[in-house]
């Protein structure tokens, strides 16, 4: 009788457990009756994706649902888009101090209070509880690299798949590149710190390059040799530069100025280090410059405000000096909103980063570069994916929706540039957000 028991428990347990984990957990997972938008304009009607341990198995409008696969009707009214990218994103990471403390030798402060904190890794300072991740998602950002704030040297960025407050899980890859900004150590007039000015940045960053340089030497000479020199001083700090002295990680440089620029680029024929250009509103000025060099610029979409009197077909200059200020307004307005077609006429690489900016209108700002910053919607949707990729050095994984690509796209209820648009759902590393 026991026996007996015990063989049908056996065949129950044998019958259950496979319904319990194909409940918890499908094999894989499918997307039917949608449209498909590729990131080179191209699209599918009712089309199918079908992915599996977080990568695309299949796309396109002849794919065969496999048996195990978890299928998701779209009802041929949802849209799908390869997932945005920010090439450098600020999501979790921590405000700055309101106030700082008075530096005790404002000539030789300390490296935090100058502002000079490359050691720092995004990963390990993200607050993950932040809405922010969820924010970006539901403009369609699936995948991002993550830097923090700060002043010259903020730390490096982690490039995360955006899954919520599980996005420190999705870490996909380290160190995408340093921060650095022409911007001097915080306090005010009272409250000032070295390097405080443009100048004084540039001094500082030679300084902390050939420390870098000399210790670096220092420690590669002591391994080798037999005792016959002093141990060098480590410092964690300047051994963090090593990465950029040697071009392991290139140097995300935030800047906007062409003067800034130019000046960056001083440092970097000292030097030698690759240079990735964040935010880059004033870069087409000197895309002679960045051709040269073949430094890639990850643009924030920023579009400056219309004047009134140009939102006002009917609107007349009240005076000649009103009408000279106007003809400089609209240049300078036109010069602005052109900046990424410039750059793309001009052959620079380019993709997006929103470095810092509200995410919230994103749409919005997508809508803008259209209407008004001259772009054809397959180069704007080129800019937020592919490009982007290629810049972090992503493209062979992340990017598009193909066979063996990471299964990360956006749903969105009518085409991305319709007013009105909304993100239904987010698949990221193949992980699936409901909206």
């Amino acid at each position: 009788m026991k026996k007996c028991l015990l063989i049908l428990l056996g065949i129950a347990l044998t019958m259950i457990m496979p319904l319990r984990t194909f409940s918890q957990d499908p094999p894989a997972y499918a997307i039917t009756n949608v449209t498909i938008h590729h990131a080179d304009g191209s699209t599918v009607s009712s089309g199918k994706i079908v992915w599996r341990n977080g990568v695309i198995e299949s796309a396109g409008a002849d794919v065969t649902v496999p048996y195990d696969a978890y299928e998701i009707d779209g009802g041929d009214s949802l849209h799908v888009y390869p997932g945005f990218i920010d090439g450098l994103g600020h999501f979790g990471a921590p405000d700055l101090p309101s106030s700082h403390e008075r530096a005790e030798d404002p000539g030789n402060p300390g490296y935090e209070r100058a502002g000079i904190q490359p050691e720092r890794s995004s990963k390990n300072h993200l607050d993950f509880e932040s809405s922010d991740f969820e924010s970006a998602a539901k403009q369609g950002i699936t995948t991002a690299s993550i830097g923090l704030r700060g002043y010259m040297l903020p730390g490096k960025a982690d490039l995360f798949f955006l899954n919520g407050k599980k996005t420190k899980d999705h870490l996909y890859k380290e160190s995408t590149g340093l921060q650095f900004q022409f911007r001097g150590a915080p306090g005010g007039w009272t409250n000032r710190a070295y390097p405080s000015t443009t100048m004084g940045v540039m001094a500082r960053f030679r300084q902390l390059m050939y420390d870098a340089e000399a210790l670096h030497d220092h420690i590669h000479y002591y391994a080798s040799s037999e005792g016959g020199m002093p141990a060098p001083t480590r410092d964690e700090v300047i051994e963090s530069l090593f990465d950029l002295k040697k071009n392991r990680i290139p140097m995300f440089a935030i800047l906007d100025a062409p003067e800034d620029l130019e000046r960056l680029t001083i440092l970097q024929d000292e030097f030698g280090f690759d240079i990735v250009i964040v935010s880059g509103l004033g870069t087409s000025y000197r895309t002679d410059l960045l051709i040269d060099r073949n430094i890639p610029v990850l643009t924030s979409f920023q579009m400056p405000v219309k004047p009134n009197w140009m939102q006002d077909e009917g609107s007349e200059p009240s005076s000649p000096e009103e009408e000279r200020f106007r003809e400089r307004q609209k240049k300078a307005y036109e010069d602005a909103t052109q900046n990424i077609r410039r750059l793309l006429d001009a052959g620079v690489q380019t993709g997006f980063a929103s470095a810092g900016l509200s995410i919230g209108n994103l749409h919005e700002r997508i809508r803008g570069l259209v209407e008004e910053g001259g772009l054809t919607e397959s180069e704007v949707l080129s800019l937020l994916t592919v490009n982007t990729a290629e810049i972090l050095g992503i493209d062979k994984k992340v990017g598009k929706l193909e066979e063996g690509f990471k299964a990360s796209f956006s749903v969105f209820t009518s085409p991305l540039f319709e007013e009105g648009t909304e993100v239904k759902k987010v698949i990221s590393n193949g992980v699936i957000h409901e909206f």
